[in-house]
């Protein structure tokens, strides 16, 4: 069987060499002493003067085709149309909300998002302020985004068609089957939604499909690591939470050929104080071999509100097609 020489960098043992290049550690050793010279013969232990050890072709071209070829995630470069099935669980008030939606992202850094059809709690929507609310942001969509050079969005392009189409569509019809002061309640929040939704995305950010999807992933990876401060939105208390998150680019592609990218943090306080509970950030992006478009999105979020936990878990993942 041929061989070839690969070169030890760092002090490691005969086990991880053996698990990294998916062989035995008897095999490993067996291999490298039939191949090498006499002064480079290995005992059960890697000895601290091996610098270098032989393994099987085969056995490194597996391993060098599962390797990343750079630390970073460049940005997808073609237009493509996907479709996603998400899954949004905010535990603390039992609400589980699943849609579909289409991003359709264009060659030139940009993406249209449009919504399919809403169900809360696996149901369609039946209440009043249910139907009331999925009526009202049915007018966001189709959204156009611009996206900058980490994937975020950085402008909403279609913000005065957003505004027309829910004052001379959607809010028309709304008024026409809704009544009450609850009613103009909701009424005057969504006004007020829409009034601001061309100046920049922080409504837009309040739905948290956005900021999680839209994550800026699409960068470099010194040491396959960066650094971030991420803030979301937590619907059920109304407030934003700052988390200090710690990227970790997986040095290989995954069994399926997806690159792998986990977030994990804490809560950050501007106030340092040592009894605070802290909430935690932990997410894991899949993104395609070739396209870099996102495959999944899997995780939760979490924080502490009157001293009770209050957590969001997401799935998102790429549909092949509508069920």
């Amino acid at each position: 069987m041929e061989s070839i020489k690969i070169e030890i960098r760092d002090l490691v043992d005969i086990d991880s060499i053996a698990e990294e290049y998916n062989i035995s550690k008897k095999e490993l050793i067996s291999f490298h002493n039939r191949n090498c010279a006499l002064h480079e013969l290995l005992p059960e232990s890697l000895p601290k003067y091996i610098s270098s050890i032989y393994i099987p072709v085969e056995k490194y071209t597996q391993w060098k085709e599962k390797q990343l070829p750079a630390s970073r995630i460049d940005r997808p470069g073609i237009s493509e149309k996907l479709t996603y099935g998400v899954l949004i669980n905010q535990k603390s008030s039992e609400l589980q909300i699943s849609y579909l939606i289409d991003i359709h992202r264009f060659a030139e850094h940009k993406a249209s998002v449009y919504r399919q059809k809403l169900e809360v709690n696996n149901h369609d929507v039946e209440f009043m302020v249910e139907k009331l609310m999925e009526t009202a942001g049915e007018a966001l969509y189709p959204i156009h985004l611009s996206l900058d050079r980490k994937g975020k969005p950085d402008a909403i392009e279609n913000g005065e068609d957003i505004q027309a189409r829910w004052k001379e569509t959607f809010r028309p019809k709304i008024k026409q089957y809704y009544e009450g002061e609850v009613t103009d309640g909701l009424i005057s929040q969504i006004d007020h939604f829409y009034d601001t939704i061309k100046n920049g995305l922080g409504s837009l950010q309040r739905n948290i499909f956005y900021p999680v999807f839209f994550l800026p992933v699409y960068d470099s990876y010194p040491d396959h690591e960066k650094k971030e401060r991420l803030d979301f939105y937590f619907p059920s208390f109304g407030e934003t939470v700052s988390y200090d998150a710690v990227f970790s680019l997986q040095k290989t592609f995954t069994e399926k050929g997806r690159m792998l990218v986990r977030i994990k943090g804490e809560q950050y306080y501007e106030e340092i104080s040592l009894d605070e509970d802290k909430g935690k950030i932990d997410l894991v992006y899949q993104l395609d071999k070739e396209t870099r478009n996102i495959f999944s999105v899997t995780g939760s979020l979490s924080t502490f509100y009157d001293n009770q936990e209050v957590k969001i878990d997401i799935e998102i993942y790429r549909q092949e097609a509508y069920i």
